[in-house]
């Protein structure tokens, strides 16, 4: 917002510019003379200043779509936090969270970022850029109304295949980047306990308890 804040100022200023060269000030004759370099430095910085925003605005409308299609929610929404948003974020120490009752995703700073950059190239299969693909998937499975979060995860493990199509990961891709999470970002936290063991079930696997037997599922 404080972007957005400056980047109208900037405008403000390049408008008023382009205003007093049309219509004589109070106590003119005349117009001034417009300072092309002037508008020109104003209306740049203003786009500049705008550019970030409108892009993650942009970004968290695709993400809202396909975390409707997801989640089977008409309701849910993703917001992309900023540091500011962040730092006051009660949830600040999680990656992600969300409220199944009012449909609300917030995904921190800078998993957005992350996401973003992974969509651009997910031929790298960069670790961190398939952990966001997970988050977003994750917290659209909170969206259903599951708490529990080893069941939660195990459900969007399930479909991370199908969340990467959504944002428009190529097929073999998607495929790929949803078995390495499986094989083995989530099979690791079997061995780290604490905190991470809340999201691991012996039971997340397939023909075990909590395979959904998906007709995508990115275990088939």
């Amino acid at each position: 917002m404080l972007w957005l804040a400056f980047a109208l100022f900037f405008l403000w200023l390049a408008l008023r510019e382009l205003h007093h060269g049309l219509v004589a000030r109070p106590g003119f004759s005349h117009p001034q003379e417009i300072s092309k370099a002037y508008l020109l430095l104003t209306l740049g910085a203003a786009a500049a200043l705008a550019y970030t925003p409108v892009r993650y605005w942009q970004f968290e409308r695709l993400l809202t779509a396909q975390a409707r299609l997801l989640s089977g929610s008409d309701g849910a929404t993703v917001h992309c936090n900023t540091l500011f948003d962040t730092m006051l974020d009660p949830n600040s120490m999680a990656s992600g969270h969300a409220t199944p009752s009012t449909g609300r995703i917030v995904i921190q700073k800078p998993w957005c970022g992350v996401l973003m950059a992974h969509l651009r190239n997910p031929g790298k299969l960069d670790p961190k850029g398939i952990f966001s693909v997970q988050l977003f998937v994750h917290e659209a499975m909170h969206i259903r109304g599951e708490l529990d979060e080893a069941i939660t995860e195990c459900q969007a493990i399930q479909r991370h295949y199908r969340g990467a199509r959504l944002l428009g990961i190529p097929d073999q891709l998607a495929r790929e980047g949803g078995q390495r999470f499986y094989a083995q970002h989530y099979q690791g936290r079997r061995a780290i306990g604490g905190m991470q063991a809340a999201y691991y079930s012996e039971e997340c696997a397939p023909g075990k308890a909590l395979d959904e037997r998906l007709r995508d599922s990115t275990w088939n």
